[in-house]
Protein backbone atom coordinates (compact mmCIF):
# COMPACT_ATOMS: atom_id res chain seq x y z
CA UNK A 1 0.00 0.00 0.00
CA UNK A 2 1.33 3.40 -1.25
CA UNK A 3 2.33 5.63 1.52
CA UNK A 4 -0.11 8.57 1.90
CA UNK A 5 1.73 11.96 0.45
CA UNK A 6 3.21 14.70 2.54
CA UNK A 7 1.99 17.49 3.73
CA UNK A 8 1.58 20.64 1.72
CA UNK A 9 4.33 23.18 3.29
CA UNK A 10 3.12 25.56 5.49
CA UNK A 11 2.58 29.23 3.76
CA UNK A 12 5.30 31.71 5.26
CA UNK A 13 3.52 34.28 6.96
CA UNK A 14 3.94 37.74 4.77
CA UNK A 15 6.17 39.32 7.60
CA UNK A 16 8.57 36.84 7.18
CA UNK A 17 9.92 37.81 3.99
CA UNK A 18 9.27 41.55 4.90
CA UNK A 19 12.37 43.19 6.45
CA UNK A 20 10.70 46.59 7.02
CA UNK A 21 7.56 44.82 8.41
CA UNK A 22 9.97 42.48 10.38
CA UNK A 23 11.92 45.68 11.86
CA UNK A 24 8.91 47.35 13.16
CA UNK A 25 8.05 44.25 15.00
CA UNK A 26 11.60 44.52 16.22
CA UNK A 27 11.21 48.47 17.24
CA UNK A 28 8.80 47.09 20.10
CA UNK A 29 11.12 45.29 21.53
CA UNK A 30 11.26 46.70 25.44
CA UNK A 31 14.76 48.60 25.53
CA UNK A 32 15.22 48.22 29.09
CA UNK A 33 16.23 44.38 29.14
CA UNK A 34 19.01 43.36 25.78
CA UNK A 35 17.81 39.73 26.40
CA UNK A 36 15.04 39.66 24.21
CA UNK A 37 17.30 41.11 21.64
CA UNK A 38 19.46 38.60 22.24
CA UNK A 39 16.86 35.99 21.94
CA UNK A 40 15.57 37.80 18.32
CA UNK A 41 18.85 37.84 16.76
CA UNK A 42 18.63 34.14 17.46
CA UNK A 43 15.61 33.49 15.09
CA UNK A 44 17.22 33.75 11.87
CA UNK A 45 19.62 35.09 9.12
CA UNK A 46 17.13 37.86 8.43
CA UNK A 47 16.57 39.15 11.80
CA UNK A 48 19.58 39.29 12.28
CA UNK A 49 20.43 40.95 9.18
CA UNK A 50 17.60 43.57 10.55
CA UNK A 51 19.21 44.32 14.00
CA UNK A 52 22.77 44.46 12.45
CA UNK A 53 21.76 47.41 9.82
CA UNK A 54 23.65 50.46 11.48
CA UNK A 55 20.62 52.57 11.65
CA UNK A 56 18.86 50.23 13.17
CA UNK A 57 20.03 51.43 16.50
CA UNK A 58 19.15 54.94 16.32
CA UNK A 59 15.87 54.34 15.22
CA UNK A 60 15.07 51.88 18.20
CA UNK A 61 16.55 54.82 20.60
CA UNK A 62 14.19 57.08 18.59
CA UNK A 63 11.06 54.59 19.28
CA UNK A 64 11.46 54.58 23.30
CA UNK A 65 12.45 58.72 23.50
CA UNK A 66 11.35 58.27 27.65
CA UNK A 67 14.17 54.94 27.89
CA UNK A 68 16.88 56.57 25.48
CA UNK A 69 16.89 59.84 27.21
CA UNK A 70 19.59 60.55 29.51
CA UNK A 71 18.10 61.41 32.79
CA UNK A 72 15.76 58.20 32.27
CA UNK A 73 18.27 55.95 30.93
CA UNK A 74 17.93 52.77 33.79
CA UNK A 75 20.72 51.90 36.73
CA UNK A 76 20.80 48.22 35.90
CA UNK A 77 22.80 47.58 38.86
CA UNK A 78 26.00 48.56 40.98
CA UNK A 79 29.50 47.37 40.45
CA UNK A 80 32.33 47.12 43.04
CA UNK A 81 34.95 44.83 44.97
CA UNK A 82 33.31 42.76 47.28
CA UNK A 83 35.28 41.56 50.39
CA UNK A 84 35.03 37.88 49.16
CA UNK A 85 36.60 37.89 45.95
CA UNK A 86 34.49 34.81 44.87
CA UNK A 87 31.67 36.95 44.19
CA UNK A 88 30.75 38.77 41.37
CA UNK A 89 31.64 42.31 40.96
CA UNK A 90 28.12 43.54 39.32
CA UNK A 91 25.18 43.20 41.83
CA UNK A 92 22.15 43.41 39.63
CA UNK A 93 19.69 45.96 40.41
CA UNK A 94 16.66 44.83 42.22
CA UNK A 95 14.22 46.28 39.49
CA UNK A 96 15.98 45.00 36.74
CA UNK A 97 15.99 41.83 35.31
CA UNK A 98 19.90 42.47 33.36
CA UNK A 99 22.91 40.29 34.47
CA UNK A 100 26.32 41.38 33.70
CA UNK A 101 28.17 39.08 30.04
CA UNK A 102 31.29 37.21 30.92
CA UNK A 103 34.67 39.48 32.19
CA UNK A 104 33.44 39.28 36.19
CA UNK A 105 35.97 37.41 37.53
CA UNK A 106 37.84 37.28 40.82
CA UNK A 107 40.52 38.90 39.98
CA UNK A 108 39.46 41.52 38.25
CA UNK A 109 39.82 45.16 40.44
CA UNK A 110 36.91 47.57 39.12
CA UNK A 111 38.29 51.42 39.12
CA UNK A 112 35.91 53.32 37.03
CA UNK A 113 32.56 53.23 35.50
CA UNK A 114 31.59 55.68 33.23
CA UNK A 115 28.96 55.44 29.82
CA UNK A 116 28.40 51.91 29.90
CA UNK A 117 31.84 50.53 30.12
CA UNK A 118 33.92 49.56 33.05
CA UNK A 119 37.56 50.20 33.93
CA UNK A 120 39.07 47.01 36.15
CA UNK A 121 42.72 45.96 36.83
CA UNK A 122 43.34 42.10 35.41
CA UNK A 123 45.26 40.78 38.28
CA UNK A 124 46.23 38.10 35.76
CA UNK A 125 47.47 40.06 33.70
CA UNK A 126 51.44 38.55 32.62
CA UNK A 127 52.61 42.48 32.46
CA UNK A 128 51.88 44.91 34.99
CA UNK A 129 51.44 47.82 32.48
CA UNK A 130 49.24 45.95 30.42
CA UNK A 131 46.74 44.89 33.65
CA UNK A 132 44.54 47.29 32.03
CA UNK A 133 41.06 46.39 30.92
CA UNK A 134 37.91 48.38 29.78
CA UNK A 135 35.12 45.91 29.79
CA UNK A 136 31.64 46.21 28.48
CA UNK A 137 29.57 44.30 30.86
CA UNK A 138 26.72 44.59 28.24
CA UNK A 139 28.16 42.70 25.56
CA UNK A 140 31.18 41.12 26.95
CA UNK A 141 33.53 42.76 25.15
CA UNK A 142 37.00 43.80 26.58
CA UNK A 143 39.83 46.03 25.46
CA UNK A 144 43.31 46.11 27.00
CA UNK A 145 44.88 49.15 27.54
CA UNK A 146 48.91 48.76 26.70
CA UNK A 147 51.82 50.07 28.29
CA UNK A 148 50.05 51.86 31.20
CA UNK A 149 52.30 54.39 33.30
CA UNK A 150 53.27 53.40 37.13
CA UNK A 151 52.68 56.87 37.86
CA UNK A 152 49.04 56.84 36.33
CA UNK A 153 47.03 55.48 39.11
CA UNK A 154 43.17 57.05 38.47
CA UNK A 155 41.38 56.32 35.39
CA UNK A 156 38.02 57.47 33.96
CA UNK A 157 36.76 55.99 30.58
CA UNK A 158 34.54 58.58 28.71
CA UNK A 159 32.68 56.89 25.48
CA UNK A 160 33.45 58.39 22.05
CA UNK A 161 30.73 60.29 21.36
CA UNK A 162 31.00 62.07 24.41
CA UNK A 163 34.30 62.98 24.08
CA UNK A 164 34.10 63.97 20.86
CA UNK A 165 36.69 62.70 19.24
CA UNK A 166 34.77 61.41 16.44
CA UNK A 167 34.46 57.96 16.50
CA UNK A 168 31.11 57.57 18.03
CA UNK A 169 29.61 55.75 20.74
CA UNK A 170 31.26 52.47 19.61
CA UNK A 171 34.85 53.81 20.95
CA UNK A 172 35.98 55.31 23.84
CA UNK A 173 39.25 57.26 25.66
CA UNK A 174 40.46 56.30 29.42
CA UNK A 175 42.32 59.37 30.96
CA UNK A 176 44.52 58.35 33.53
CA UNK A 177 45.88 61.01 36.35
CA UNK A 178 48.71 60.07 39.16
CA UNK A 179 50.43 61.90 41.70
CA UNK A 180 54.41 61.01 42.21
CA UNK A 181 56.46 61.61 45.33
CA UNK A 182 59.68 61.32 43.00
CA UNK A 183 61.74 63.03 46.17
CA UNK A 184 60.89 63.88 49.79
CA UNK A 185 59.03 67.31 49.19
CA UNK A 186 58.72 67.11 45.64
CA UNK A 187 55.00 65.98 44.12
CA UNK A 188 54.49 65.58 40.49
CA UNK A 189 51.02 65.47 39.02
CA UNK A 190 50.60 63.52 35.47
CA UNK A 191 48.06 62.97 33.42
CA UNK A 192 47.43 60.92 29.65
CA UNK A 193 45.09 59.71 28.19
CA UNK A 194 44.56 56.22 25.64
CA UNK A 195 41.99 56.23 22.43
CA UNK A 196 40.11 52.47 21.67
CA UNK A 197 39.80 54.37 18.17
CA UNK A 198 44.24 54.99 17.33
CA UNK A 199 45.30 52.44 19.80
CA UNK A 200 47.60 55.18 20.41
CA UNK A 201 48.28 57.19 23.97
CA UNK A 202 47.76 61.37 24.18
CA UNK A 203 50.50 63.58 24.65
CA UNK A 204 51.89 63.26 28.51
CA UNK A 205 51.38 66.11 30.81
CA UNK A 206 53.31 66.52 34.24
CA UNK A 207 53.29 69.94 36.37
CA UNK A 208 54.83 70.39 40.04
CA UNK A 209 53.03 70.46 43.01
CA UNK A 210 53.55 73.05 45.61
CA UNK A 211 52.26 70.40 48.12
CA UNK A 212 53.65 68.30 50.30
CA UNK A 213 51.77 65.36 51.26
CA UNK A 214 49.13 65.39 47.94
CA UNK A 215 47.25 62.49 47.10
CA UNK A 216 44.52 61.63 45.23
CA UNK A 217 41.40 60.00 47.18
CA UNK A 218 40.03 56.92 46.14
CA UNK A 219 36.89 58.08 44.54
CA UNK A 220 35.62 58.62 40.66
CA UNK A 221 36.28 61.43 38.50
CA UNK A 222 33.41 63.78 37.23
CA UNK A 223 33.21 64.32 33.87
CA UNK A 224 31.86 68.32 33.63
CA UNK A 225 31.43 69.99 30.40
CA UNK A 226 32.45 67.27 27.92
CA UNK A 227 36.11 67.85 28.36
CA UNK A 228 37.20 68.09 31.57
CA UNK A 229 37.69 65.68 34.49
CA UNK A 230 38.07 66.20 37.72
CA UNK A 231 39.70 64.00 40.44
CA UNK A 232 39.00 64.25 44.65
CA UNK A 233 42.81 64.65 46.60
CA UNK A 234 43.44 64.91 49.90
CA UNK A 235 41.62 67.49 52.36
CA UNK A 236 39.04 67.96 48.74
CA UNK A 237 41.46 69.34 46.43
CA UNK A 238 40.81 68.36 42.99
CA UNK A 239 43.30 68.11 40.24
CA UNK A 240 41.35 69.08 36.98
CA UNK A 241 42.60 67.07 33.81
CA UNK A 242 40.98 69.26 30.71
CA UNK A 243 41.89 66.11 28.46
CA UNK A 244 40.15 67.94 25.59
CA UNK A 245 42.35 70.26 24.73
CA UNK A 246 44.89 67.61 23.62
CA UNK A 247 42.27 65.70 22.20
CA UNK A 248 41.54 68.48 19.74
CA UNK A 249 45.36 69.93 19.54
CA UNK A 250 46.75 66.88 19.54
CA UNK A 251 50.80 66.36 20.56
CA UNK A 252 51.81 69.49 19.49
CA UNK A 253 49.75 71.77 22.14
CA UNK A 254 52.31 74.33 22.18
CA UNK A 255 51.91 75.05 19.09
CA UNK A 256 48.54 75.80 19.77
CA UNK A 257 49.72 78.35 22.59
CA UNK A 258 48.62 75.76 25.14
CA UNK A 259 50.58 75.01 28.46
CA UNK A 260 50.56 71.90 30.43
CA UNK A 261 49.32 74.03 33.40
CA UNK A 262 45.96 74.78 30.24
CA UNK A 263 45.61 71.31 31.04
CA UNK A 264 46.20 69.79 34.03
CA UNK A 265 45.80 71.89 37.35
CA UNK A 266 44.60 72.19 40.71
CA UNK A 267 41.66 73.51 42.15
CA UNK A 268 40.94 74.59 45.54
CA UNK A 269 38.54 73.66 47.64
CA UNK A 270 35.48 76.15 49.11
CA UNK A 271 36.64 78.26 51.71
CA UNK A 272 35.17 77.50 55.21
CA UNK A 273 34.60 73.82 54.54
CA UNK A 274 38.24 71.93 55.92
CA UNK A 275 36.32 70.69 58.65
CA UNK A 276 33.21 68.94 56.56
CA UNK A 277 36.27 67.88 53.98
CA UNK A 278 38.22 66.24 57.09
CA UNK A 279 35.96 64.52 58.50
CA UNK A 280 33.37 63.33 55.44
CA UNK A 281 33.19 61.44 52.51
CA UNK A 282 33.68 63.89 49.38
CA UNK A 283 32.38 63.08 45.93
CA UNK A 284 32.31 65.21 42.46
CA UNK A 285 29.30 65.52 40.12
CA UNK A 286 27.45 67.52 37.36
CA UNK A 287 25.56 70.21 38.47
CA UNK A 288 22.40 69.86 36.22
CA UNK A 289 21.86 72.25 34.06
CA UNK A 290 19.01 74.30 35.61
CA UNK A 291 22.20 74.81 37.45
CA UNK A 292 25.01 75.70 35.42
CA UNK A 293 26.09 72.49 34.11
CA UNK A 294 29.27 72.97 35.74
CA UNK A 295 31.46 71.31 38.95
CA UNK A 296 29.75 70.01 41.98
CA UNK A 297 30.98 69.41 45.21
CA UNK A 298 29.32 67.28 47.67
CA UNK A 299 30.51 66.32 51.64
CA UNK A 300 28.70 63.95 53.55
CA UNK A 301 29.52 64.78 57.39
CA UNK A 302 27.58 63.17 59.87
CA UNK A 303 23.77 63.23 58.37
CA UNK A 304 24.20 66.54 56.18
CA UNK A 305 25.41 66.56 52.89
CA UNK A 306 26.70 70.07 51.73
CA UNK A 307 26.72 70.77 47.96
CA UNK A 308 28.63 73.48 46.08
CA UNK A 309 28.88 74.69 42.94
CA UNK A 310 32.03 76.24 41.27
CA UNK A 311 31.11 79.26 39.09
CA UNK A 312 33.87 79.37 35.73
CA UNK A 313 34.27 82.48 33.91
CA UNK A 314 36.12 81.28 31.25
CA UNK A 315 39.28 78.74 31.59
CA UNK A 316 40.82 80.99 34.12
CA UNK A 317 41.05 79.90 37.84
CA UNK A 318 41.03 83.13 39.34
CA UNK A 319 37.58 83.85 37.84
CA UNK A 320 36.40 81.04 39.40
CA UNK A 321 34.62 80.95 42.72
CA UNK A 322 32.94 78.28 45.09
CA UNK A 323 29.21 78.91 45.69
CA UNK A 324 27.03 77.67 48.41
CA UNK A 325 23.88 75.56 47.29
CA UNK A 326 22.42 73.47 50.45
CA UNK A 327 22.65 71.12 53.17
CA UNK A 328 20.47 68.41 52.88
CA UNK A 329 19.75 66.30 56.15
CA UNK A 330 19.70 62.72 55.18
CA UNK A 331 18.25 61.45 57.80
CA UNK A 332 15.11 62.99 57.51
CA UNK A 333 14.94 60.82 54.06
CA UNK A 334 16.94 57.37 54.08
CA UNK A 335 15.72 54.76 56.54
CA UNK A 336 18.95 53.93 58.48
CA UNK A 337 21.51 56.47 60.32
CA UNK A 338 24.02 57.97 57.99
CA UNK A 339 26.61 59.28 59.68
CA UNK A 340 28.76 58.40 62.40
CA UNK A 341 29.56 60.71 65.25
CA UNK A 342 32.48 58.88 66.83
CA UNK A 343 34.47 59.26 63.38
CA UNK A 344 34.33 59.44 59.38
CA UNK A 345 31.31 58.31 57.64
CA UNK A 346 30.43 54.74 57.56
CA UNK A 347 28.01 55.90 54.15
CA UNK A 348 29.78 55.81 50.85
CA UNK A 349 28.63 58.60 48.05
CA UNK A 350 28.45 57.85 43.98
CA UNK A 351 27.32 59.91 41.19
CA UNK A 352 26.45 59.18 37.77
CA UNK A 353 26.97 61.46 34.59
CA UNK A 354 23.51 60.75 33.28
CA UNK A 355 21.35 61.77 35.87
CA UNK A 356 23.02 64.68 37.61
CA UNK A 357 19.87 65.25 39.81
CA UNK A 358 20.57 61.64 41.74
CA UNK A 359 23.13 61.35 44.20
CA UNK A 360 23.65 57.43 45.41
CA UNK A 361 24.32 56.70 48.93
CA UNK A 362 25.53 53.01 50.47
CA UNK A 363 26.52 51.25 53.35
CA UNK A 364 27.81 47.25 53.09
CA UNK A 365 25.01 46.71 55.93
CA UNK A 366 21.83 49.05 54.51
CA UNK A 367 22.68 48.77 50.63
CA UNK A 368 22.66 51.22 48.11
CA UNK A 369 20.05 54.20 48.05
CA UNK A 370 19.09 56.88 44.66
CA UNK A 371 18.21 59.72 46.11
CA UNK A 372 17.13 62.76 44.16
CA UNK A 373 18.26 65.64 45.57
CA UNK A 374 14.94 68.28 43.83
CA UNK A 375 12.23 66.16 45.39
CA UNK A 376 14.18 63.82 47.97
CA UNK A 377 12.90 60.75 47.02
CA UNK A 378 14.43 57.74 47.54
CA UNK A 379 14.35 54.43 46.01
CA UNK A 380 16.70 51.22 47.13
CA UNK A 381 19.31 49.94 43.74
CA UNK A 382 20.60 46.82 45.58
CA UNK A 383 22.03 45.20 48.41
CA UNK A 384 25.98 45.32 48.51
CA UNK A 385 27.52 43.61 51.04
CA UNK A 386 31.14 43.55 52.70
CA UNK A 387 33.04 45.82 49.71
CA UNK A 388 36.38 46.95 49.55
CA UNK A 389 35.39 50.86 49.60
CA UNK A 390 33.54 52.58 46.99
CA UNK A 391 30.84 51.19 44.58
CA UNK A 392 29.93 52.46 41.01
CA UNK A 393 26.12 52.57 39.82
CA UNK A 394 25.85 51.00 36.23
CA UNK A 395 23.94 53.40 33.99
CA UNK A 396 23.12 52.26 30.42
CA UNK A 397 20.65 52.82 27.91
CA UNK A 398 21.74 48.74 27.48
CA UNK A 399 19.34 47.91 24.09
CA UNK A 400 22.01 50.02 22.16
CA UNK A 401 25.38 48.77 23.39
CA UNK A 402 23.58 45.23 22.51
CA UNK A 403 22.79 46.54 19.01
CA UNK A 404 26.48 48.21 18.21
CA UNK A 405 27.57 44.18 19.12
CA UNK A 406 25.32 42.91 16.80
CA UNK A 407 26.52 45.54 14.15
CA UNK A 408 30.15 44.62 14.46
CA UNK A 409 29.51 41.05 14.49
CA UNK A 410 30.49 40.13 17.64
CA UNK A 411 27.69 37.56 18.50
CA UNK A 412 27.42 34.37 17.67
CA UNK A 413 25.88 33.05 14.22
CA UNK A 414 21.83 33.24 14.54
CA UNK A 415 20.42 29.26 12.59
CA UNK A 416 20.09 29.37 9.57
CA UNK A 417 16.74 29.66 7.71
Amino acid sequence: MAAPPPPPPRPRHPVADNDDLVGEILLRIPPDDPTRLVRASAVGKRWRRVLADPSFAARHRAFHPRAAAAAAAPVLGVLHNPADRELDRFVPAAASSFRAAAGDRRKHHILDCLHGRVVLYDYDSHYPTDGHVVWDPITGEQHRIPNVMDALTHPAVISGAAAGGGGGSASFIVAFVGVQNWERHFWDAHACFYSSETGEWSVHINIHLDLDGYHLEDRPAALVGGDTLYFVGKSGILLRYRYGLPLRCGRDILGHGITSADVLSVVDPPPGAKRRLRLGYTVVMAAPESDGGGLRLGVLHRHKLALWDREEDGSAAAAARWVWRVAIDLEQVLPWPVGNTKGKERACLAAVAEDPNVIFVGTEEDGVFAVELDSLRIKKVCELGKSQGRFFPFVSYCAESFLLSVATSKLPAPAAN
